[in-house]
């Protein structure tokens, strides 16, 4: 097992690292976002005009290098701006990160992961559908691709970067396939600095409006894996 994975590691090359600090730096960067996720919070809510630029520009780098991963800093958008602005400085923040990402990732991630398609159909299927059909196809793919819940950001700006996927496609379909999460953690993050526990009603809608929210966004994940599976097959 332990040789089968360093010949894996070995087979992808400088892929691995990226790979690693894709999947990785993003759960520490958080990690520390939440320690000072207050007093950061705070701040934004008070100053929330300059916040909102600040902010936008911070998901841009942090998030376009791989830092930080959008579930948490979502939250905070919309603990500090509420639902809309906080929902629309998230986007547009993952929007640039994902220009940066694409761009940095393109040129680092070399020709490696593409010589790995070899003896796996299915992914190959996948990144002929990325690259030789139309740019519509290819963005429904990179769309289903962002809708599931268990690809990292980060983690997929790499894998779509290094497969050579076409920039528009790439753009289009991370914008609308990003959406229904960023709204989830925004909706969570908004929700939670205006809860007011001594008020058991407003407590049972906003944990109902909670679970329907991470319920809607399973059930659109369940769904955009068997439909990436059908144009795959």
């Amino acid at each position: 097992m332990i040789a089968r994975i360093r010949q894996r590691i070995s087979e992808l090359g400088r892929l691995a690292p990226l790979g690693l600090a894709a999947l990785f730096l993003p759960i520490l960067g958080s990690g520390l976002l939440i320690v000072f996720i207050v007093s950061i919070g705070e701040w934004m809510r008070n100053n929330w005009q300059i916040g909102a630029v600040l902010m936008t520009i911070g998901i841009v780098l942090v998030c376009g290098f791989s830092l930080m991963a959008t579930n948490v800093i979502g939250s905070v958008c919309g603990w500090a701006f509420g639902f809309p602005i906080g929902l629309s400085v998230l986007m547009t923040g993952i929007v640039g990160a994902s220009y940066v990402s694409f761009l940095l990732c393109s040129r680092i991630s070399g020709e490696r992961l593409l010589a790995q398609l070899e003896g796996r159909p299915r992914s190959k299927a996948v990144h002929f559908a990325l690259l030789h059909e139309s740019v519509a196809r290819s963005t429904l793919i990179v769309l289903l691709l962002r809708l599931s819940i268990v690809m990292p950001f980060a983690f997929t700006n790499l894998l779509l970067a290094a497969s050579r996927v076409r920039f528009r496609a790439f753009i289009i379909g991370t914008t609308i396939g990003m959406l229904p999460r960023a709204a989830t953690t925004a909706y969570i993050g908004a929700g939670l600095y205006e809860l007011d526990l001594d008020n058991a009603r407003d407590t049972t809608m906003f944990v109902i409006g909670v679970i329907a929210s991470i319920v809607s966004i399973i059930v659109i994940a369940i769904y955009s894996r068997k439909a990436l599976e059908r144009m795959t097959d």
